[in-house]
């Protein structure tokens, strides 16, 4: 995890880049703490930053080596060698967000039975733009060929090398000091341990496996791509639990959100980090929720807006409305057309159905609010709060 990530042209890391709304580091790093695998992350360019965002999604098992110079793959294990303790060391990029824990277990469970020195998994992508090293085989040899050095024809070559490697340990501490330096990059590459151990009459086993779980992602084409295939696994697991999508390649669903059975997801609609929908919901078109709950049966009219706060069962909220600032609408609820409810709560079954602006309020229970109502909550100096009680009746008034 210790590249420049210079095809992003950002001029900050690709691995904190988001998936899903979900930072990619995190996904290849949460496949190896499901299997109980400690990691070693290899950090370097921007090293705080990446290490702060795993931190703050797992507390525990994960140890940082800092990699400070860039020397390539070969260098980056070089830079863990006091770190290691078990008898074999998976190695894997950090780039790997579609990776999952049955490709992990098929590859250990290969190297242990062929009892190989070095195993790896590879993949077959027709792409001759693609820059991933191709897997050569012969008759008793076989070796990896970083992209930038391949001088064959990369449509023929499309077997290529996914970044996954088991070692012996003992394997590495014999040979990874004869890696030579790229006349080419001047980097030292982990893949050269293949042909070293081919060369040595040693065992190398490989894993093939649908490219699709292993693709890299080295640009923002790739990222597009690979997060198409994570919101499709996402749509398809929330089908299967009984969501219907009107449009479903037009929605933005992200890896945490839950939605309850009979809800229904417009096009457009955008469910984002920390959301919870209930069942029997109706979220209509371009409506967006973040770090909400919405529970049962309630409806979202189009383009609402609602971030950080709460919604309950059997309301209505659009079309054009804005909830936000921790706010609470209650049950039965109605929030309607282009009104915005920021850090107040509204009591079960009140209403402000049209042109409203309400902060720093709490309206009671089965009140009404008409049109044009506002709550005047800051004087230039101070925010005030404004409570409207249970059952007032109010026509256009400023409060």
């Amino acid at each position: 995890a210790a590249g420049t990530s210079s095809r992003f042209k950002t001029g900050r890391s690709k691995l904190i880049e988001k998936i899903c709304g979900r930072e990619m580091v995190l996904y290849p790093t949460d496949v190896l703490k499901s299997l109980n695998i400690p990691v070693l992350m290899v950090v370097g360019f921007q090293k705080d930053v990446i290490e702060e965002t795993v931190r703050n999604h797992f507390s525990d098992g994960v140890t940082f080596i800092h990699q400070k110079e860039q020397k390539g793959t070969g260098h980056a294990i070089q830079c863990t060698q006091d770190a290691w303790t078990a008898d074999h060391i998976l190695v894997m990029n950090g780039d790997m967000p579609l990776i999952t824990p049955d490709i992990i277990e098929k590859l250990i469970n290969k190297h242990t039975k062929t009892d190989a020195a070095i195993s790896f998994v590879t993949a077959h992508h027709c792409d001759p733009n693609a820059m991933y090293g191709r897997v050569i085989e012969g008759n008793d040899s076989v070796e990896i060929i970083e992209a930038k050095e391949f001088e064959g024809d990369l449509s023929e070559q499309c077997c290529v090398n996914a970044g996954v490697y088991l070692i012996k340990k003992d394997f590495l501490q014999n040979h990874l000091s004869k890696l030579e330096q790229s006349e080419v990059t001047k980097e030292w590459y982990i893949t050269d341990l293949i042909k070293l151990a081919s060369d040595n009459k040693l065992t190398v086993s490989t894993l093939a496996v649908p490219f699709d779980r292993i693709r890299g992602v080295n640009d923002f084409k790739e990222l597009w791509a690979a997060e198409q295939i994570k919101k499709s696994e996402i749509v398809q697991y929330w089908m299967s639990q009984g969501v219907r999508f009107s449009i479903a390649h037009n929605v933005q669903i992200d890896w945490d959100v839950t939605i309850g059975s009979g809800t229904f997801i417009g096009s457009g609609a955008q469910l984002l980090r920390g959301s919870h929908i209930g069942k029997d919901c109706y979220i209509d078109a371009f409506s967006l929720v973040r770090r909400t709950t919405i529970k049962d049966r309630t409806t979202l009219h189009p383009h609402t807006i609602v971030d950080d706060s709460t919604v309950g069962s059997d309301a209505f909220v659009g079309p054009f409305a804005s909830v936000h600032g921790k706010s609470e609408i209650k049950n039965g609820a109605v929030v309607g057309s282009f009104v915005e409810v920021n850090r107040s709560i509204i009591g079960t079954g009140s209403k402000a159905k049209h042109l409203s602006y309400l902060g720093d309020t709490i309206v009671g229970n089965s009140s009404n609010l008409g049109a044009g109502t506002i709550a005047c909550n800051y004087d230039g100096a101070q925010k005030h709060q404004t409570i409207i009680q249970d059952n007032v009746f109010a026509i256009y008034n400023i409060f």
